[in-house]
């Protein structure tokens, strides 16, 4: 039996990875955790899920910038000493910064471990009761080899699936068209890409068009796309016995 704990950036991120290891790797959803981490605040979101006798508390920071705060308010560092925490995982946007200041800036949060880009790293500390324990730990940084944030790898896994990809070329092609004299923002790469998600769903689900982004999610099948598979790999190991040190 292991509890594991994913850190990620906001609410989209916690629906889009719950709802594919539900869905590709089998996870189920619960309403509790047993780390009795709750959300705090409007901005945080938080989702349980279970398999087996294993349990994996995804949350939701409240957005860019808020990783640290959450790690104090929710205190993360002497949970991880205190608590039966096997593995911590930290989800977070590349936008424009590069994987060595990103890291910086994640590991600076956290006081008793390590995290690295890219491969499952092993770290040993000893918890309250004075006995040895091992925490491993994963830093996914999202997109793979490209600047941008979560809507990103939507539009890339859309561009991988049959049923989706006509469709995200022309959504795309309408962006571009927008971004002269009509919507200047949208030459602000990230902005352009959250227009394109927004727009792609709302002409894909025109009934749903004002509802969350948690409704669309959950009616693309996302393990039809290679390049989400590729980049959520690292998922595949929680629940399970980690490959330390092995680049993913």
């Amino acid at each position: 039996m292991m509890t594991e704990l994913v850190l990620v950036e906001g609410v989209s991120d916690v629906q889009l990875i719950s709802y594919y290891l539900q869905n590709v790797y089998e996870w189920n959803y619960e309403k509790t955790n047993a780390l009795g981490i709750t959300v705090l605040d409007k901005y945080e979101y938080i989702e349980n899920l279970s398999k087996g006798e294993n349990q994996l508390v995804i949350c939701g920071v409240g957005g860019n910038g808020k990783f640290s705060s959450f790690v104090e308010k929710h205190r993360i560092n002497n949970m991880i000493i205190e608590k039966d925490i096997a593995s911590l995982m930290v989800v977070t946007d590349r936008d424009e910064d590069s994987d060595i200041k990103i890291g910086k800036r994640i590991n600076k949060a956290l006081e008793k471990i390590t995290i690295q880009s890219g491969k499952w790293t092993s770290n040993e500390m000893t918890d309250l009761f004075g006995q040895k324990k091992t925490v491993n730990t994963f830093l996914l940084i999202i997109p793979a080899g490209e600047y941008g944030a979560l809507e990103r790898v939507i539009i890339n896994a859309l561009e991988d699936i049959p049923e989706e990809k006509e469709l995200i070329k022309y959504v795309i092609g309408f962006i571009d068209n927008l971004k002269g004299e009509i919507v200047p923002e949208l030459k602000q790469t990230n902005k352009s890409s959250k227009a394109t998600v927004g727009t792609f769903f709302s002409v894909r689900y025109p009934q749903n068009a004002m509802r969350s982004f948690g409704t669309f999610v959950s009616k693309i099948d996302w393990s039809k796309s290679d390049s989400l598979k590729i980049l959520f790999m690292p998922f595949r190991f929680l629940g399970l016995d980690k490959p330390i040190d092995e680049y993913i």
